[in-house]
């Protein structure tokens, strides 16, 4: 990898190369990196190997120009150490200069994640607050991260990791089980829950319906990260983040328990972009507004070309991330109050922890595509269609499902063969630069005959100025799909 030193000092210049030099040695040595208990240690006693001097002086590092472009081709994760110390010693990020990396023309016709009228939006964080923040997650870097030495070895393979306990969630993991099994996906499966909320019955039970299915229990005090948990009246969200770290896999496959793969996600493993990057993140139709306290916090500037990260799929080399992971978790469980003020929940917890920890992460070139009804013209988006890196659609994300009535989901199975009819796709769906005219909108089912007075209004995304075409043309024989995996499992 090429990182331009100029002029720099001599000292500069060895830091500068030392993540390439880690990379260099570890292929052609293999080296043995000694690991303690203590990051700064751990990290001096790296840089001193490989440079021969321990007078390396990081703190000279103020510039994103000093760090490696290409971290995330590092193969382990104690080889990033040295690049999490030049991290951690980044001059701090003012809110102005934050928000000026994002300067859409019409700020009003951007979907933000959150809306303008929240607290923060009003009104910027001042920089004091940033900055006292900045340090808190720099302090967990350089002194509490768990060392992957001491772990390695509990994890190994790839799998599927799944938050489930309670009966809803494991009615739709079977749905999953029975859409994996139709793929001829021979995947194993690990099961997240929390204490009693799954029986062993119900462990039996579907254990019965898959040839490899694992559990762990979040609660226990043998998992390697320790998590909270509310209460059964909150989405419990830092779970997911937690269990994909807790996970027995070497590389899970982190699934939402109402994603329904369409192709055998085994077929994820075998892309560039994972080859390369060692993740998938799939994105979300919301923007992170500007004056997001986060961009400030991970010193990094708003990004016009992202959007915000849809978790109910993600793909990570634990391998490799394992630190980065740790600081996705931190922000979520043990400063999830705070964070989620203006994050909400874990999916963006990851993305920006890998911008906190300046590294790439991949994703599939096309953003999501909206499936959902079209009722006398009237329609609903209740599913995102979440893409393959080749192109096609790997996952179809059924988050507004729950929010569809009995009644209406009745009426469209009997009238219209079922809830998958037509989707909407943006002409920009590789341009994420392009803002797209996209939004969340209520359903109040005004187009049922004999529609109830009491009847549940839904949520539907919305892609305005785009005409719906027949799932078909995407998802061939989906509806029919659907019936065949037990997907009404809600009205029946």
């Amino acid at each position: 990898m090429a990182i331009p030193i100029g002029e720099r000092p001599a000292q500069l210049a060895a830091i500068s190369f030392v993540a390439a030099l880690l990379y260099l040695a570890f292929l052609g040595r293999h080296l043995d990196l000694s690991i303690a208990l203590n990051f700064p240690d751990r990290m001096k006693a790296t840089i001193e190997q490989m440079t021969g001097s321990s007078r390396v002086n990081t703190s000279s590092i103020t510039t994103q120009s000093d760090l490696a472009k290409d971290a995330h081709k590092f193969p382990t994760a104690d080889l990033f150490l040295p690049h999490f110390a030049a991290v951690t010693q980044l001059q701090g990020m003012t809110m102005l200069k934050a928000k000026s990396g994002c300067s859409w023309p019409a700020m009003d016709e951007v979907n933000f994640q959150y809306s303008e009228d929240t607290e923060w939006a009003m009104k910027d964080r001042n920089d004091t607050e940033l900055a006292f923040r900045r340090e808190e997650w720099h302090d967990y870097i350089n002194h509490k991260l768990l060392p992957y030495a001491q772990y390695q070895d509990r994890f190994q393979g790839r799998g599927i990791v799944i938050c489930a306990g309670n009966q809803k969630s494991l009615k739709r993991v079977r749905v999953i089980l029975r859409a994996l099994k139709k793929l001829g996906s021979q995947m194993a499966i690990e099961l997240h829950y929390w204490g009693d909320e799954m029986s062993k019955e119900s462990q039996d039970e579907i254990s019965s319906l898959w040839p490899k299915m694992f559990f762990n229990d979040l609660s226990e005090s043998t998992n390697i990260l320790q998590s909270n948990h509310d209460n059964i009246f909150h989405i419990n969200y830092q779970l997911k983040t937690a269990a994909v770290i807790n996970s027995r896999f070497a590389e899970p496959l982190l699934l939402d328990s109402d994603n329904i793969p369409v192709v055998d996600p085994e077929s994820l493993y075998e892309t560039a972009v994972y080859k390369e990057y060692g993740t998938l993140f799939w994105p979300d139709i919301a923007r992170t507004r500007p004056n997001n306290p986060m961009w400030a916090i991970t010193n990094t500037e708003c990004r016009m070309d992202e959007y915000e990260q849809e978790s109910g799929q993600l793909l990570v080399d634990k391998r490799r991330f394992f630190y980065h992971l740790q600081l996705a978790a931190w922000f979520n469980n043990d400063h999830g109050i705070y964070y989620n003020d203006f994050l909400l929940g874990d999916k963006d917890m990851f993305r920006f922890a890998w911008h906190a920890l300046k590294t790439k992460y991949g994703s599939p070139a096309k953003w999501l595509t909206s499936v959902g009804t079209l009722s006398n013209g009237f329609y609903c988006g209740h599913t995102f269609a979440q893409h393959h890196p080749d192109g096609n659609i790997a996952f179809l994300h059924g988050g507004l499902v729950k929010t569809l009535s009995k009644e209406v989901i009745t009426w469209q199975r009997e009238s219209h063969g079922g809830i998958f009819q037509v989707y909407k796709r943006s002409e920009y769906d590789e341009q994420p630069l392009v803002n797209v005219n996209v939004t969340i909108k209520l359903d109040p089912a005004s187009y049922m005959p004999n529609r109830p007075d009491n009847i549940a209004v839904a949520l539907c995304t919305e892609f305005g100025d785009v005409v719906p075409r027949p799932l078909d043309e995407v998802v061939p024989g989906f509806q029919k799909t659907y019936e065949e995996l037990g997907g009404y499992w809600m009205i029946e």
